[in-house]
């Protein structure tokens, strides 16, 4: 997903990568939302620990919108009621794009124009969900806990979510956001796949790895590269996104 001028000629590299990012909006909101399902039938997950503090992961996504599929890879770090950061991969592997979201602001970044843009952190979830989300909600689809059902976190009041008979969280909805579990891991409440659908698109998520309470490298969240970035609308970010002049 190079988001670098358009070439009179795009090979096949580039037009993925167009496919990809007609659908980034979706995946921002799936990085942010939603872990599950792994390609080995026989992984395993430890369990969440009673006291969560961060969560760190990768995984798969395939996305539909307006006709278009495209799929792509992302990992993603979580601290709990703080901030959160998603990477995203171009087909070859290469960062496209990075996502910073705290309590109140938020970064959406591109290394190669040297850019960002920078706007409330529910307007930049905002622009591809069509609602808010909060941190706690974000916690709460990618492990399985929704600790604010019936008091905590008023906003996760805001969702109807069904059990199953195991007492595990299998489908929610919040306005246009819908989700369905789809398999958990073995032994766990934890989602393994997920599909899930929105007004704009649909998809579904694979989880490839996920680890809680990792101690964080200092650099994870450190913004003072954007000292030599510019400032940009999101105007500008999106003709840098579809490779216009």
């Amino acid at each position: 997903m190079n988001a670098g001028r358009r070439t009179p000629n795009p090979g096949p590299g580039e037009t993925e990568v167009k496919r990809t990012f007609a659908v980034l909006g979706c995946a921002v909101l799936a990085a942010l939302l939603f872990t599950a399902g792994c390609t080995l039938r026989h992984a395993v997950i430890a369990p969440v620990p009673a006291a969560l503090s961060e969560i760190e992961g990768y995984a798969s996504l395939k996305l539909t919108q307006n006709g278009e599929t495209a799929k792509s890879k992302f990992s993603f770090v979580l601290e709990l009621s703080r901030r959160a950061r998603v990477e995203i991969q171009d087909p070859l592997g290469r960062t496209a794009a990075i996502l910073y979201i705290d309590d109140r602001d938020g970064y959406f970044v591109l290394a190669s124009e040297k850019a960002y843009w920078k706007a409330a952190a529910d307007e930049i979830i905002a622009k591809f969900l069509g609602t808010p989300l909060s941190l706690p909600e974000m916690a709460g689809l990618l492990c399985g806990r929704w600790s604010g059902k019936g008091g905590g976190d008023a906003a996760l009041t805001d969702w109807n979510l069904t059990r199953d008979g195991e007492g595990r969280w299998v489908s929610g909805r919040r306005e246009a956001l819908a989700f369905t579990v789809r398999e958990f891991f073995p032994n766990s409440p934890v989602p393994r796949r997920v599909e899930f659908q929105t007004l704009s698109c649909r998809g579904s998520l694979s989880l490839l790895a996920m680890e809680f309470n990792k101690p964080l490298t200092a650099s994870v969240f450190d913004l003072d590269f954007l000292n030599r970035y510019a400032s940009k609308s999101w105007e500008y970010i999106e003709k840098a996104l579809r490779h216009e002049d």
